[in-house]
């Protein structure tokens, strides 16, 4: 386990595409954000869900998201403020196939003295920014993007100083609509 990594779950989204709540899908036998803190156990300090302003969820370490309306950034911010001397090893509830093997590959591959280590799919432009560990000190340069209301991680991750660490595209794949999650059941 790392002393020094905290792991953050975002299910704090409101899931339009998909048209329910992506948290509560069944991919592994039990609700989506369930599987994932069972996931990350026993390989980081501790394990935050971020959740939206007025969500409520069963589970004792939440942290809300004080940015409404600005998605996994406002959720990054959030936490990134909250311990500004932590890193964060961000996850989305949407990315289901994710193995603990590469969950375990990221952390041992994580190098501290870049602003973020994240995974990338083979056949992908861009680094993920939803399975990626960002670092303390990346949370100036989240501050400096929010004065300049560009609220988007990606570019964050892409005008930095990063580790990125190649996968498998499947085990990155973004399930963002009810049909993509019908056609994945069928598949497994």
């Amino acid at each position: 386990m790392h002393k020094d990594l905290y792991a953050l779950l975002l299910i704090g989204g409101q899931s339009q595409r998909m048209g329910r709540d992506k948290s509560m899908l069944d991919y592994h036998g039990l609700p989506q954000w369930q599987y994932n803190v069972a996931l990350f156990e026993g390989l980081v300090k501790k394990i935050f869900i971020s959740v939206r302003q007025g969500q409520a969820i069963a589970y004792p370490n939440t942290i809300e998201d004080h940015y409404e309306g600005l998605g996994p950034f406002g959720a990054l911010l959030t936490a990134m403020e909250t311990y500004p001397e932590t890193a964060f090893l961000v996850f989305a509830t949407d990315i289901p196939f994710l193995s603990k093997d590469n969950i375990k590959m990221l952390i041992r591959e994580r190098d501290p003295q870049k602003k973020a280590t994240a995974l990338q799919g083979a056949n992908k432009d861009y680094p993920e920014p939803l399975a990626c560990i960002w670092e303390p000190s990346m949370l100036e340069e989240l501050k400096k993007s929010f004065d300049q209301k560009i609220y988007r991680t990606i570019p964050l991750l892409l005008n930095n100083d990063i580790k990125v660490l190649i996968i498998d595209d499947k085990e990155i794949q973004n399930i963002n609509t009810f049909e993509e999650y019908l056609t994945c059941k069928k598949k497994n």
